[in-house]
């Protein structure tokens, strides 16, 4: 976990040397003067901890409202004069961690980076990663090497149109078309990225990426669908209707068989993500579980906010910058 402190203490080094020594973390100590520019390039999950002693008095108002209201962070208070006056509050509006002058000098050790890991139900990315590479069954960065019959890992795009009911009113031809348009338009926007629809019905269906281990393909697909939302809208103008879908990204293992023939399939992942997609995303949104999370690179990751726990797993929700 990368975690950056925000203070000008003497002693600050000295108080969070027991997560140097336990050497399974990234470690940052800046002056405060710097936080508010630093918060925007940070990592999504990244752990900060901001000093109010360093800051002035009449700031310390704007900076709670300003951690509080980044969702894709955590953060914790550090609090050596005891000058904050509901500790509760703080907790109430996200934080995770509060250090007042003994706690600072007993030293902050990597037991307590684990009992906020526990508080706020995150799984490290470390143990994450290694626990979800204990099953993959690589299936390649492309389609040769995949047999029908066989398990695999894959890495799933679910997408399916929102406004159903305007779309069954326009009528069976005009609702054919606009369906039947989606469908190529997704398809011909996968192919690229070595994706395929796996499995579609009338409003949306499943994409399916090879996994080699290390590749992003699905994230990568979601993400330009939902940029290129309003271009996709444009090009069916000629329907009168504003599209609007929703995505789910997950990654796991199931038996691989061709499009047409998955009606015998029986897959936890796949089940898994059917339920993100159609009941717990939103309309319009991307989500993802932090299986495959962890997969995001970093200049991907910054897009991406948690949203909550959803049948067991973390999720994660890309932030509207359209």
């Amino acid at each position: 976990m990368k975690i950056h402190v925000f203070s000008n203490g003497k002693t600050i080094s000295k108080n969070f040397g027991g997560l140097i020594k336990a050497k399974k973390n990234e470690l940052k100590i800046s002056p405060p003067g710097e936080l508010k520019k630093s918060l925007k390039g940070l990592p999504a999950g990244s752990l900060v901890y901001a000093d109010v002693s360093s800051f002035k008095k009449t700031e310390v108002p704007a900076l709670l409202k300003l951690l509080a209201k980044n969702e894709k962070l955590l953060y914790g208070i550090i609090d050596p004069a005891g000058t904050i006056a509901d500790i509760a509050e703080l907790f109430h509006n996200g934080a995770c961690d509060y250090l007042d002058a003994g706690m600072l000098k007993k030293g902050v050790q990597q037991k307590r980076l684990d009992q906020i890991m526990r508080f706020k139900n995150i799984e490290a990315p470390d143990r994450a990663a290694k626990a979800a590479k204990k099953n993959y069954i690589l299936s390649g960065n492309d389609w040769k090497g995949v047999q029908k019959g066989k398990e695999y890992t894959f890495t799933f795009m679910f997408i399916e149109l929102d406004n159903k009911s305007d779309l069954k009113a326009m009528g069976p031809e005009q609702f054919k078309k606009v369906t039947a348009t989606f469908r190529q338009y997704i398809e011909e926007s996968v192919a690229p990225l070595k994706g395929k629809i796996w499995i579609w019905m009338d409003f949306g269906g499943l994409v399916i990426f090879p996994f080699d281990g290390k590749n992003y393909s699905a994230i990568e697909a979601a993400m330009k669908a939902i940029i290129n939302r309003k271009l996709m809208s444009a090009e069916l103008i000629y329907h009168d209707i504003n599209l609007s879908y929703r995505i789910a990204l997950h990654i796991g293992n199931t038996v691989y068989q061709s499009s047409g023939e998955t009606g015998e399939i029986v897959s936890d992942t796949i089940n898994s993500i059917f339920h993100l997609g159609q009941k717990f995303a939103e309309p319009g949104g991307l989500y993802m579980t932090d299986d495959i999370f962890i997969l995001t690179p970093s200049g991907m990751m910054n897009f991406f906010v948690p949203a909550g726990e959803y049948e067991g797993r973390n999720i994660f929700k890309m932030r509207r910058i359209i």
